[in-house]
């Protein structure tokens, strides 16, 4: 019989350690064998990560969970990992046994759901309040709404019309009333106050209906129709060209002074769908010749013109009587016109059915 000499090794000083990882360093790590992997299992096998590494537990821990976290979970050999699972689970009892496909939750099944579309659309309750008052969730009073089609409001659809005592509640409401005050206090009224008070007073004392409009529509049609009224506008400016020469050197000489907004909103949607130059002009003479005029937008194939009216000087009595004349050359020249005002291209919700509507008269 042989002798068996037993295997253990001395351990290794420090400055073995550091010679050993001197010459290993930017080599890479060899790949473990399958014998190598076993003896590992059955080495740390029933070993706690404490048992393992002592002090350093926690970080490794740390490490291990922040390099894992977002990547799949790859399995190598994935009947080996069902038969471990299956024996993990083995005498548990299941919530849902014997029922097939997903399951609600007991506070998601049998929700009066007629009940939330009425609060939602005649009390116009929140979803949050609805939620807080059937015990879910808002992601599932939501998908009831859906299910049921109804519009789902926006912020500005469900405030609007509220007041700040209806939106907040009175404590709050009377906390931003004070921070208001403050803001506004010593604050010098503008004309543009004066002149936005005026118009809603103008307009609380004479509403304007329907009718109103209709007959205001056939006043002017009228009046552009009456060939005396037509000769009358013209004399008058050309008689006003005669006193003013400098006018017409000023038209004929005229350059854009600047882009504002409402016509860079415009012209980026219009080169969106049309190329500048070709399909349209923007701010340049009248391609007629007939007029010294500057329309904002020129369509030259389907003789189309488009008109922005800004905040203040298209509104006032002597931009309206300006824009008149204006507009009665260029339909002389031939052309067609299309007047769009500040708030339609400015404000948001406004601005869709202008582009709509845009689309419509230049594809015909």
């Amino acid at each position: 019989m042989k002798e068996i000499r037993s295997c253990t090794r001395k351990p290794l000083s420090q400055e073995h350690k550091k010679r050993i990882s001197a010459k290993l360093k930017g080599r890479k790590k060899p790949p473990r064998t399958e014998e190598h992997r076993k003896n590992l299992s059955l080495a740390f096998k029933g070993r706690s990560y404490k048992d393992r590494f002592g002090d350093k537990a926690e970080v490794i821990k740390r490490k291990i969970s922040k390099s894992n976290t977002g990547k799949k979970r790859i399995f190598k050999n994935k009947e080996v990992w069902r038969k471990n699972l299956s024996t993990s689970l083995k005498g548990r009892s299941v919530w849902n046994k014997g029922k097939k496909g997903e399951q609600e939750a007991w506070n998601k099944i049998n929700l009066p759901e007629m009940d939330i579309l009425k609060l939602y659309t005649t009390e116009n309750k929140t979803m949050e309040q609805i939620a807080n008052k059937h015990n879910v969730s808002r992601s599932t009073i939501l998908r009831v709404l859906k299910k049921k089609g109804a519009k789902i409001k926006t912020n500005k659809e469900y405030l609007l019309g509220k007041t700040f005592e209806e939106r907040y509640g009175k404590e709050k409401s009377d906390e931003l009333k004070k921070k208001l005050s403050e803001k506004v206090k010593g604050r010098k009224i503008t004309w543009g106050d004066r002149i936005s008070r005026g118009i809603k007073r103008h307009y609380q004392n004479h509403p304007v209906t329907d009718e109103y409009r209709e007959k205001r529509a056939e006043i002017s049609k009228n009046l552009w129709k009456d060939k005396e009224f037509r000769q009358k506008v013209t004399d008058k400016h050309k008689q006003r060209l005669r006193e003013h020469p400098e006018e017409l050197e000023r038209l004929k000489r005229m350059q854009p002074i600047g882009i504002s907004k409402i016509e860079q909103r415009m012209l980026e949607f219009l080169k969106q769908h049309f190329k500048e130059g070709e399909d349209f002009l923007f701010d340049k003479q009248d391609s007629t010749g007939k007029t010294f005029y500057r329309p904002d937008f020129q369509f030259i194939k389907q003789k189309i013109i488009i008109e922005l009216y800004g905040y203040y000087t298209h509104f006032t009595k002597e931009g309206m009587q300006k824009d008149r004349i204006r507009e009665y050359y260029l339909k002389k020249a031939g052309w067609k016109m299309y007047k769009f005002n500040f708030l339609e291209i400015e404000r948001d919700y406004l601005f869709k059915k202008t582009k709509e509507k845009v689309r419509r008269i230049i594809n015909g």
